[in-house]
């Protein structure tokens, strides 16, 4: 490739490539310092450009490619065996808080009245259908509706009253 069709080709690009390179990298000054490095680069492998038949999407992948390095070298990786612990540990908090939460909705549901708890129970617990719950309820359609709007609303109001109490202490 002579010097004249390198211009001609991947010089257009440059202002594309240093918005995809500030994109990246979140950065004006790195990222025209990443495009010049992509030129030099570009440039040096001249032959291998010149052999694409989309020689600017290959100028492109390498600057994506060189800002992926660069974004390596700000933010290195864990070794995998760290990688491992740390997944251990965000598993553990996790059953942890599901199992915090699941104590926390059991107690609230205590509190609710025999027919919104049978009734949130059997939507949710059970996945029964509405005409399933009224036969079971003995209730009507409305009725089964409007119990289960409460008994959602009641969960919510006092979720909403123990975030409160919690967040004053």
């Amino acid at each position: 490739m002579t010097q004249r069709r390198f211009l001609d080709t991947l010089l257009p690009l440059q202002p594309t490539m240093r918005m995809v390179a500030e994109r990246l990298l979140g950065d004006k000054e790195e990222a025209a310092d990443a495009v010049q490095e992509t030129f030099a680069r570009l440039w040096e492998q001249r032959r291998r450009v010149a052999r694409h038949v989309a020689p600017e999407a290959f100028a492109m992948q390498v600057l994506k490619n060189h800002c992926i390095s660069l974004l390596r070298q700000r933010h290195p990786t864990e070794p995998l065996d760290r990688l491992a612990e740390i997944s251990d540990d965000d598993a553990r908090r996790e059953s942890e808080l599901l199992e915090e939460r699941a104590a926390t909705l059991d107690r609230l549901m205590e509190r609710l009245s025999e027919v919104q708890r049978k009734a949130i129970h059997m939507k949710y617990i059970q996945q029964m259908s509405h005409e399933q719950m009224q036969q079971a309820l003995g209730m009507s359609s409305a009725n089964v509706y409007t119990t289960l709007s409460r008994a959602v609303a009641n969960l919510k109001q006092m979720k909403e009253r123990e975030r409160s109490r919690a967040n004053l202490l």
